[in-house]
C-alpha cells in the first residue's frame, strides 16, 4: 500500500521523473522507529517527493540515501551510498538538508541517534508539453554541483587553527580516488582538475565546484567520487568545529596511443 500511495502522489505532479520508495528502513541497532511529521517513514517518502526536482533524473534506477536523525531530531551527516547519476545523488542530498525535525527514536526512555538508510526508485518519463512558459537555466548549474546552506559562515582551511583531515590523512585520499576515479579513454591526457568543496561541523561535504577541468568529463567524474568520500574530521576555530572551504587539486594523465 505504501509504495501505491506514493507512486500516487508523484503521478500526480507535472514532474519529468518518478521517484517511489521500498518498504524498507534499516536503523543500525535496535529497531527503534523516529518519527517524521508525526507518522512513519511514508511520512518521509511523502516530504521527498514534495521537494525533489524530478528533472534532475537523468537515468532510472536504484539510489539509496544515508543520514543520521540525532537525540535532537536532526538530520545529519548525510551520504549517498548508492546511485545513478551525480544529478540524482546531488538532488537527493539538497533535498534531506531540507528536512525539517524529526521525533527521535527513543531507547530506555532517552532520545538517541540513529542511522536511516533510505532506498529509492528513480523512473524517468518524458517531459509534459508546456505552452506560454519560458523555463530559465541557472547559468551557474554547470559549476555548482551541490548548493548547500548559506546561512553559516564559511572559513577557509588555511586559516584555521585545527584543519580538517581526511579519515587516515591525504595519502588515504588520494589512495581512495585512484580506487574510485574512472579515468577517459582520451589517449595523452594530462593536466590537473580542481574542486573546491565544504567541510561541514559534521564533517560531511557539500557545494561541491569545479574550478578548473579538462574536459572529457573528468571534472563531473571527480565529484561522482567526492560525493562517495567518507566523513572528514571537521575544521576547528578555538576547538568549535566550523564549516570550511577546502580545494583539491587532482593530476590527471591517460597513456598515449
Amino acid at each position: 500500500m505504501k509504495k501505491c500511495f506514493l507512486l500516487f502522489i508523484l503521478i500526480s505532479f507535472t514532474s519529468y521523473s518518478q521517484i517511489s520508495g521500498e518498504d524498507e528502513v534499516y536503523l543500525n541497532g535496535d529497531i527503534i522507529n523516529p518519527k517524521f511529521n508525526g507518522g512513519g517513514i511514508d511520512k518521509f517518502y511523502e516530504f521527498v517527493n514534495q521537494n525533489f526536482e524530478f528533472s534532475k533524473v537523468v537515468k532510472a534506477g536504484k539510489m539509496i540515501a544515508s543520514f543520521t536523525v540525532d537525540e535532537n531530531g536532526d538530520v545529519k551527516k548525510i551520504r549517498v551510498i548508492q546511485f545513478v547519476d551525480v544529478e540524482s545523488a546531488t538532488e537527493i542530498i539538497r533535498v534531506l538538508k531540507l528536512s525539517p525535525k524529526w521525533q527521535p527514536a527513543v531507547k530506555n526512555g532517552k532520545p538517541i541517534s540513529i542511522e536511516i538508510k533510505l532506498p529509492l526508485d528513480l523512473k524517468v518519463s518524458e517531459p509534459k508539453e508546456t505552452t506560454n512558459s519560458t523555463v530559465k537555466e541557472d547559468s551557474a548549474s554547470q559549476s555548482t554541483i551541490i548548493e548547500g546552506k548559506r546561512d553559516e559562515l564559511i572559513i577557509p582551511s588555511s586559516v584555521l587553527e585545527e584543519k580538517p583531515e581526511y579519515p587516515g590523512g591525504l595519502k588515504n585520499f588520494y589512495e581512495f580516488l585512484a580506487k574510485n576515479f574512472k579515468s577517459p579513454s582520451e589517449p595523452g591526457l594530462n593536466g590537473k582538475v580542481i574542486i573546491s568543496f565544504v567541510i561541514e561541523t559534521d564533517g560531511s561535504s557539500t557545494d561541491f565546484k569545479i574550478l578548473q577541468d579538462i574536459g572529457f568529463g573528468t571534472g563531473q567524474e571527480a565529484v561522482r567520487v567526492f560525493i562517495l568520500m567518507p566523513l572528514w574530521k571537521p575544521g576547528k576555530q578555538k576547538g568549535i568545529p566550523v564549516r570550511c572551504q577546502y580545494t583539491i587539486p587532482i593530476t590527471i594523465s591517460t597513456p598515449d596511443e
